[in-house]
């Protein structure tokens, strides 16, 4: 159906949530606010980080190095959605291509995907390190097409939140909105939604 398939990474092809939720949760106590979990979790699926930084009258660079340090002295080590391994080495089978792009920095994602024995299944990764502006912004986007000259129309965008959709809407490519949690209501802007990481099967 594509030939591109650029994929977001936390809440999409690894469950980085609970270590995420609670970097957050721990850093929201840091600054003596009493965050409500639940609440943090939908903001950060509704919206962002920044936005959960920004509802606690916070500084978002300064809330972000701080649930970071707490993120990285977790010790549980996030693992992958039950049928990625199947949905990356499909893509490729079929003779297309992978794409990452995350927020998380480059090294970070890297590993994970080591630890799993993924990597020979992507292209490339778009993280952080780029300093591109974060999304929605297309611009990350942009380059991967530029890059790799992408057709738009045998291109999607795959992400867990709105902004990983508003992305791919604002590149001029189709998008698919993967929503494991059943947490948020549809995305209206969303070419497809799905609920399962075997739905996205259809779309290989």
């Amino acid at each position: 159906m594509f030939e591109h398939y650029i994929w977001d990474f936390d809440g999409t092809l690894f469950d980085t949530y609970p270590v995420i939720l609670e970097g957050m949760v721990n850093a929201l106590v840091h600054f003596s606010k009493t965050p409500d979990r639940e609440e943090v979790f939908r903001t950060l699926k509704q919206e962002s980080s920044s936005a959960v930084a920004r509802d606690n009258h916070l500084d978002f660079q300064m809330f972000r190095k701080v649930f970071q340090s707490f993120e990285q002295k977790d010790p549980r080590t996030p693992i992958s959605y039950p049928g990625t391994r199947k949905n990356l080495e499909q893509v490729v089978k079929a003779g297309h291509h992978n794409y990452i792009l995350t927020h998380r920095d480059f090294s970070s994602t890297q590993q994970l995907l080591q630890k799993e024995q993924l990597t020979e299944f992507i292209t490339t990764i778009v993280g952080s390190d780029k300093e591109f502006p974060r999304k929605p912004d297309p611009a990350s986007i942009n380059y991967l097409m530029q890059t790799y000259q992408m057709d738009p129309k045998k291109t999607v965008m795959i992400g867990d939140r709105s902004l990983d959709v508003m992305a791919g809407k604002n590149a001029g490519i189709q998008t698919i909105f993967f929503d494991p949690e059943h947490i948020l209501a549809d995305i209206p802007e969303a070419d497809y939604i799905v609920r399962s990481t075997e739905a996205l099967l259809a779309f290989i």
